[in-house]
């Protein structure tokens, strides 16, 4: 702790801002000069409230433009701050692309949002119904197909609840595994419940979703998001795969011990396998702000409804002071992610953080939803 201190007072001596008032000590670049600034240095200063946390990049944009905001440190070892194109890890925030693809798809007319996935998949799957109904797209986007949190099956891991283990054992458990053993894998699969009736977590689910877009569009997944969502919007750290350019630029992510942590096991795919910057979010965000595009606007209708809450295609639909917030987080191993929308205001907010301590995630939803509304920006 002494040395982090110390890294603080010299934060001058670094093309880093002079240390914030507001956040007591945690170095930023957020001139303040605005009412956002100001508001989402205020905030920032109630995220910082816990010293586990090391960095944090917010993209955020509004009608009139977008800015981006850096704390903390990017690698605690070396002393070096967060940047606008520093890459992160945004986790299950990779679902969200996910299910835009899926949508385009349906625009397409390539995915149907209620028909029997199986018949766009390769092979026979007469595991995929259960109580006379089949798993289809709308039950993977909201989580309520029945499959397993993963495949391979990971519960015994969740079950034992140990943040020291359960990371190496995860990624040994993937170690190895594609699409094609998933897909071998999937024959094998018991669905926990009948499809449309309850809510379970599935990052398998989301793979799915990823083979049968290849499936239909006979296009590689990565390749399909390069495609529709990647070269469109110019967002050119974006990717499942780092160049060593983007590794150079990469934050380090820690655990809620303050240590190290690895990164997410190679086939996270479309489920939570994307890295990007918060450079390339504020692009991602404007164009999620925009619901005159047909693809947005179907990826953002309700599908099912949650606790308080609704359930479009992946994204998360509530209704906060009266306004409508649209919003996906995501957490990996050493990374937290969050991603929410003002679509009242056209303001949004994409909050990245190198750590995964307690409550992480949801306290980087707080943060958007205090600036947002602290800066004024209501119509």
């Amino acid at each position: 702790m002494p040395r982090l201190r110390l890294l603080s007072l010299l934060a001058f001596a670094l093309p880093f801002a002079a240390v914030s008032a507001e956040t007591s000590g945690t170095r930023s670049d957020n001139p303040k000069q605005t009412a956002m600034d100001r508001a989402v240095d205020t905030a920032a200063a109630t995220f910082f409230e816990s010293r586990c946390h090391a960095g944090l990049s917010i993209a955020v944009v509004t009608a009139s433009g977008e800015h981006i905001y850096d704390y903390g440190f990017a690698d605690r070892q070396k002393g070096t701050p967060p940047m606008p194109d520093s890459v992160y890890e945004i986790a299950s925030v990779t679902k969200s692309f996910t299910a835009s693809l899926a949508a385009a798809a349906v625009h397409d007319g390539k995915l149907s949002l209620d028909g029997d996935i199986r018949k766009d998949l390769p092979g026979s799957y007469p595991n995929l119904i259960a109580g006379g109904r089949p798993v289809t797209l709308a039950t993977l986007l909201t989580h309520r197909s029945g499959m397993p949190r993963d495949i391979p099956d990971s519960d015994a891991i969740f079950a034992a609840k140990d943040p020291h283990t359960l990371p190496a054992q995860l990624r040994a458990l993937m170690r190895g595994q594609d699409e094609k053993r998933f897909l071998k894998a999937l024959h094998d699969t018991r669905l926990r419940s009948t499809p449309g009736t309850e809510e379970t977590y599935s990052n398998a689910g989301f793979i799915l979703i990823g083979a049968a877009l290849e499936h239909v569009y006979k296009v590689p997944y990565a390749n399909l998001l390069q495609q529709r969502i990647l070269t469109p919007l110019n967002m050119t750290s974006t990717t499942l795969t780092l160049t060593s350019a983007q590794q150079a630029r990469r934050v380090i992510g820690y655990d809620m011990f303050g240590q190290p942590a690895p990164d997410h096991p190679s086939n996270a795919g479309a489920a939570w396998g994307l890295w990007s910057t918060p450079a390339d979010l504020a692009k991602y965000v404007r164009w999620q702000l925009d619901e005159t595009d047909p693809v947005v606007a179907l990826s953002h209708q309700p599908l099912a409804d949650g606790k308080d809450e609704r359930i479009a295609m992946a994204w998360h639909l509530e209704q906060i002071d009266g306004r409508p917030v649209i919003s996906h987080g995501g957490g990996s191993f050493g990374a937290s992610s969050h991603v929410v929308l003002f679509p009242q205001s056209h303001t949004g907010f994409a909050l990245l953080a190198n750590d995964t301590c307690k409550g992480t995630e949801g306290a980087l939803k707080q943060l958007a939803l205090t600036a947002e509304r602290q800066a004024g920006t209501r119509p």
